[in-house]
C-alpha cells in the first residue's frame, strides 16, 4: 500500500487531537465525578448510611460512610470497594464497584469541589 502524504492542515489536526488526548488524560475528573461517587453511595448504601459529612445515618446503626470510608488508606479504600466491603451483619449487601465507580468514590471523599477534604 503506498503511504499518502499528510498536509499541514492533516498535520496540524493530528497534533491539536492529540494534546486533547493527552491533556484529558492529565486532568482529574470535575464537579461530576464527585457528583457521581455521592449518588453511587446514595443509591446503594443511603439507605441505612448517610453519605454526606455530618449527617445522621437513616439506620441509627449505621456508621456515617462520609467518616468512614473517608479514613481509609487509598490502597484500603480502593480493595474494599472493588472487592466489596464485607457484610458487618446478615442484613447488610456485599456491593463491588467497578474501577470507574471506585474513582468516582474516592474523588467525592477526597478532593471534591466543596472544599471539604483535600486530595493527599
Amino acid at each position: 500500500m503506498k503511504e499518502q502524504s499528510v498536509g499541514a492542515t492533516g498535520h496540524a489536526l493530528r497534533q491539536s487531537a492529540l494534546m486533547l488526548v493527552i491533556l484529558a488524560s492529565c486532568v482529574r475528573p470535575g464537579l461530576a465525578a464527585d457528583s457521581d461517587g455521592k449518588a453511587l453511595l446514595q443509591n446503594n448504601c443511603g439507605r441505612c448510611h448517610a453519605v454526606v459529612a455530618g449527617e445522621a445515618s437513616p439506620l441509627k446503626q449505621a456508621p456515617n460512610l462520609w467518616d468512614v470510608l473517608g479514613s481509609y488508606p487509598d490502597e484500603r479504600l480502593d480493595f474494599e470497594l472493588a472487592e466489596g466491603i464485607g457484610s458487618r451483619h446478615e442484613a447488610m449487601p456485599q456491593i463491588q464497584f467497578s474501577d470507574e465507580d471506585t474513582t468516582a468514590i474516592y474523588y467525592y471523599l477526597h478532593g471534591s469541589g466543596d472544599g471539604s477534604k483535600t486530595q493527599q
